[in-house]
């Protein structure tokens, strides 16, 4: 059992869009749906990059820090 419209929820949505779009409609929202994916592993790798940004940046400054004293 899901709650809140979970997995189950949006393959039996698939399934029933599948049943009344046609071919066209279809491979649209496939395409669709592959862009969005695409979109958000993109928006990770960059929250990602950032965040090893920072790293280093603290990194480096911690490391000038040991050198002053």
């Amino acid at each position: 059992m899901t709650h809140y419209g979970g997995q189950a929820a949006h393959g039996m949505l698939l399934a029933k869009m599948y049943d009344l779009l046609d071919e066209d409609q279809m491979r649209q929202l496939m395409i669709r749906m592959i862009e969005s994916r695409i979109k958000a592993k993109e928006h990770w790798i960059e929250m990602m990059q950032y965040k090893i940004e920072t790293y280093k940046m603290a990194r480096e400054m911690l490391q000038a820090g040991m050198k002053q004293k």
